[in-house]
């Protein structure tokens, strides 16, 4: 079975044409639509296309039968077919290994999946279908190969990275290249020279911090309280996706906690690059985690906890009241003139006579 990288596929095709079939896994999502829309091209406007996602009520005859409907016509066929778990079940393995051993003329199957596992390379269907094309692993570059993939996914975009930005931005988006990508599109229309520099990249997160969530980040970080409930209800006016602001909360509960417990072993410069931190606001957290009590610690991650409850589990709390318990906790921090217990006991106080849930 032949093996391919994504930025192998344009020079196969081009070289070998489009085969029968093609195997397209990985978990990279970025890197799976770059192979998808290569694919595609190479078919141009006037094949016909199928996109078919397996499900469970999906119905694996209509593989047989557009085989049959399309060997009426002849025309060229491109069948997309993605299998989530990578594992089409009984049904689903006897049709892909049907379509294998009668393969129709001028159309091709592409089944994409996600990381590939040594169990789904020696199944049947996958066997068959691996006779008659390659496989195209779409993993993201590990962590050395990063920063070279960032700098020439840049050069797409026309952008130039200055020294030190694809090891920075590596750190940054190590996992989630579609986030870079979306990224570099933005600053390709904000930069002036197409030169990325470390300062350019602070001053665009600034610019964008303002128009999006990360603005109640900095009102935590300021540990101003009254902002971040302004920021928080503006937020609110726009989108009420409380699962965005249960991932900021998260994030600035983890970052605090690490700083708290950092020993002599912990590389605290790397922990701000992963988290996005400027060198502006370092001391900042230094501070807070040093000023964060145990008890605090242990109350933000209780109501973590409980936030994420309530999303996920409905369990019947509000995610609106646990975000301002969060926020009020975390903004006290920057504060000296109440203590955690008195600002907690105060704090929920309001809530206690309409709402029935845990007193802090």
């Amino acid at each position: 079975m032949q093996t391919l990288y994504p930025e192998q596929l344009n020079q196969y095709l081009e070289r070998s044409g489009v085969p029968p079939v093609l195997l397209l896994f990985g978990d990279d999502l970025l890197l799976r639509m770059d192979a998808i829309d290569s694919i595609r091209q190479h078919f141009g406007q006037d094949a016909e296309k199928y996109h078919w996602i397996q499900s469970k009520d999906f119905d694996w005859k209509q593989l047989s039968e557009l085989e049959q409907s399309m060997s009426l016509f002849g025309s060229n066929t491109l069948i997309e077919l993605e299998l989530p778990e990578n594992k089409p079940g009984k049904e689903g393995s006897n049709a892909l290994h049907s379509y294998a051993s009668q393969l129709p003329e001028n159309h091709t199957l592409v089944v994409i999946g996600s990381y590939l596992k040594k169990e789904h390379q020696n199944s049947r269907w996958f066997k068959s279908l691996s006779q008659h094309g390659p496989l195209i692993r779409t993993q993201s570059p590990d962590k050395g190969r990063l920063p070279a993939f960032i700098h020439k996914r840049a050069q797409k975009y026309q952008l130039q990275l200055a020294n030190g930005v694809p090891e920075l931005l590596s750190d940054w988006f190590e996992g989630n290249l579609l986030a870079l990508d979306q990224e570099l599109r933005k600053w390709q229309l904000l930069s002036d020279s197409g030169i990325i520099t470390q300062d350019f990249l602070t001053d665009a997160s600034s610019d964008s911090s303002r128009f999006n969530v990360f603005a109640l980040q900095e009102s935590i970080q300021a540990g101003n309280y009254k902002e971040a409930l302004h920021r928080l209800t503006r937020l609110l006016d726009e989108e009420d996706d409380f699962h965005r602001f249960a991932w900021i909360l998260q994030r600035e509960v983890q970052l605090l906690t690490t700083l708290k417990n950092s020993g002599n072993n912990l590389d605290v410069s790397a922990v701000f690059r992963r988290n996005m931190i400027w060198s502006n606001q370092q001391p900042g957290y230094m501070k807070r985690a040093e000023s964060l009590s145990i008890d605090a610690l242990h109350q933000l991650h209780y109501l973590i906890e409980r936030l994420e409850m309530a999303l996920k589990q409905d369990s019947g709390e509000s995610p609106l009241i646990l975000t301002v318990h969060l926020l009020g906790l975390l903004c006290q921090q920057g504060t000296n003139h109440l203590n955690t217990t008195e600002y907690l006991n105060t704090f929920s106080q309001p809530f206690q006579t309409e709402h029935s849930f845990i007193s802090l």
